[in-house]
């Protein structure tokens, strides 16, 4: 920590001096350039630097975070002090996910996934309901309990499927959800099941203040992401029980 401001512009702090405790660093592995934001729906290229990073949380069982954005390569920034600017951008001090290692190396098969739908994901951003369910979504992983980043978890699984203004809210998600992420009947009882006894414990969480087992966040946070995963391979969002309603009575 500096104490006194600089003696003139692109100056550094003059002394003194002080270490903090409790700080935190990042040891940076891979650059991602964004050079050609066409066929992105006009996002800037901070946005889609982000999806990188988000889909590959999606694919990948290790800690990914885009930690820094720059206006131009990282290496380039010293030897421009003016033009360059490096910001911190995922720079919580933890980072909450369903991880099997520390690091992992991604494979061609992550990064054909990448390729095809990163613009998928792009158009979908589009959509305010898929944009804000994702980025509630992805806000649960920097949280700093498992009990909040669970109630972002559910209230991400909400928005997806619209079902805010639903009266019976705990039916609607179970049906919704275990619909959507199972592949057969006995496969959906199942998930029904498990789906529900995971939304009561997150209205524990949220009405008198219950802590979250361990287990049962990461089943709902693999909920989920299993969720957006389907998503993006369909490349649609599921039905509104509006647009059901609707379509059932034309």
């Amino acid at each position: 920590m500096a104490f006194a401001p600089p003696l003139a512009p692109n100056k550094p702090h003059p002394p003194p001096w002080a270490a903090v405790r409790g700080g935190f660093m990042f040891k940076s592995r891979v650059e991602v350039s964004i050079s050609d934001t066409d066929g992105f729906n006009d996002l800037p290229p901070s946005l889609i630097a982000w999806l990188v990073a988000a889909l590959l949380r999606l694919q990948v069982y290790s800690p990914v975070r885009l930690s820094v954005l720059g206006n131009m390569p990282l290496s380039k920034i010293g030897e421009n002090s003016r033009e360059g600017v490096a910001v911190a951008f995922e720079a919580a001090p933890n980072q909450i996910g369903i991880y099997k290692s520390q690091e992992s190396k991604v494979t061609p098969d992550d990064l054909a996934w990448l390729k095809e739908l990163l613009p998928v994901a792009a158009r979908l951003y589009d959509d305010e309901r898929f944009a804000r369910a994702f980025s509630v979504y992805e806000q649960a992983q920097w949280s700093p309990t498992i009990e909040m980043s669970a109630v972002l978890v559910w209230t991400a699984i909400e928005a997806l499927f619209d079902l805010g203004a639903e009266r019976d809210k705990t039916r609607a998600i179970c049906k919704a959800l275990s619909d959507y992420v199972s592949t057969s009947r006995a496969d959906r009882d199942r998930a029904y099941q498990v789906i529900q006894d995971l939304y009561k414990k997150r209205g524990r969480v949220v009405h008198v203040g219950r802590s979250v087992d361990p287990s049962d966040f990461m089943q709902s946070l693999q909920l989920a992401r299993v969720a957006f995963r389907r998503v993006l391979i369909d490349g649609e969002l599921p039905m509104s029980p509006d647009f059901r309603i609707q379509h059932f009575c034309d």
